[in-house]
């Protein structure tokens, strides 16, 4: 009951932490959200909706699992809580350190600069990883199938929407980019 609980805890920081930035954004006036913006070509809009959808689900499941599913043995269980609180952690000084050029997707129209300090002197996208961490961390604590299929859904497409996400960044900061992609790993 303890490790769903913390399990619980966690989750909620996260998202928290996401929506609160989402919503600070959104005070000032700043379009969070590019995720299946129909500026786009038709192709990435449906991967884009088909990403939102999966983190969507992988959401509500993220909620509710703690109180209907029993965490696996414990071991696993606290391994998955250490890897969830750890990508929790990634995802909150992640997108701090990104302060007003954090977006959820990208767009023509948004106006952002190239964040390279702080932990994205470590990883290009620890925003993205905390995310992977949190979903690795769920299916290590509750081992099912739905866990391990949306852990594994959710890596590979937002490994996807990081490489179109790097296209755009090539596109918008050039060689400053390059320079930076040179040094810093994409992940870890």
């Amino acid at each position: 009951m303890m490790v769903r609980g913390l399990m619980l805890v966690i989750v909620l920081l996260f998202y928290v932490a996401y929506l609160l930035k989402a919503m600070l954004l959104a005070r000032q006036g700043i379009k969070v959200n590019f995720l299946g913006d129909e500026k786009q070509d038709k192709k990435t809009v449906l991967f884009e909706w088909v990403l939102r959808v999966i983190t969507g689900v992988g959401a509500f499941f993220q909620f509710v699992l703690p109180f209907f599913v029993n965490s696996g043995p414990l071991a696993l269980s606290v391994v998955g809580l250490m890897i969830a609180s750890f990508g929790t952690g990634i995802f909150v000084v992640a997108v701090r350190t990104m302060r007003n050029n954090w977006r959820v997707g990208f767009g023509e129209e948004q106006v952002t600069e190239l964040v390279t300090t702080g932990i994205y002197r470590y990883s290009r996208n620890p925003a993205f990883v905390g995310f992977d961490c949190l979903y690795v961390g769920i299916a290590m604590v509750f081992p099912n199938l739905l866990t391990l299929l949306l852990a594994i859904s959710a890596l590979v497409l937002f490994h996807f929407q990081i490489k179109q996400e790097e296209t755009y960044l090539l596109t918008e900061f050039g060689e400053s980019y390059r320079n930076y992609q040179q040094k810093v790993r994409k992940y870890l």
